[in-house]
């Protein structure tokens, strides 16, 4: 594994992508209100690299199990996307891709997830602009800014 920046936390998050009614789909989740960090911010499932996981792709499977109850196995990964820095909190994500045949259906963790919704992405392109910080994707479910549009960028770049 590189390592992360000095002073960064490791951190790992699932991209699932599903394609359904003719059409593919990324899953979203919107962290609570009341979380100390990205408070109501839209993000994908994932979380804080722990002692226990033996690698990041166990991180993200991990959270993405504890957050919206999809339990992800080794043949639905599909790789992983190049890291992400977030300065502002100092996290160094790790995005996997994540393919499954239709889109799944959640259990969001309110302990954790405020709401979770799959946007297709003839809508995220639609949305898709260049904001004053990068790219980013308006949607039903929101703005979709930061280290998750750099990470969705990746995905669907801008034409």
């Amino acid at each position: 594994m590189w390592d992360p920046p000095p002073g960064f936390k490791v951190a790992s998050v699932s991209v699932l992508v599903a394609y359904d009614h003719d059409d593919w789909w990324v899953l979203f989740i919107k962290r609570p209100s009341w979380m100390r960090e990205h408070p109501l911010e839209i993000g994908f499932p994932g979380g804080k690299r722990d002692a226990g996981d033996e690698s990041l792709w166990e991180t993200a499977r991990r959270e993405t199990e504890e957050e919206v109850g999809v339990i992800l196995t080794p043949p639905q990964c599909l790789g992983c996307l190049a890291p992400v820095v977030v300065k502002a909190s100092k996290y160094w994500i790790w995005p996997w891709l994540i393919g499954t045949s239709q889109k799944v259906v959640l259990t969001p963790n309110p302990q954790e997830v405020s709401e979770a919704a799959w946007i297709s992405w003839r809508d995220l392109r639609a949305g898709s602009y260049r904001g004053p910080y990068g790219i980013a994707y308006r949607s039903d479910f929101g703005t979709i800014w930061g280290a998750t549009a750099r990470i969705l960028q990746q995905l669907l770049p801008m034409a």
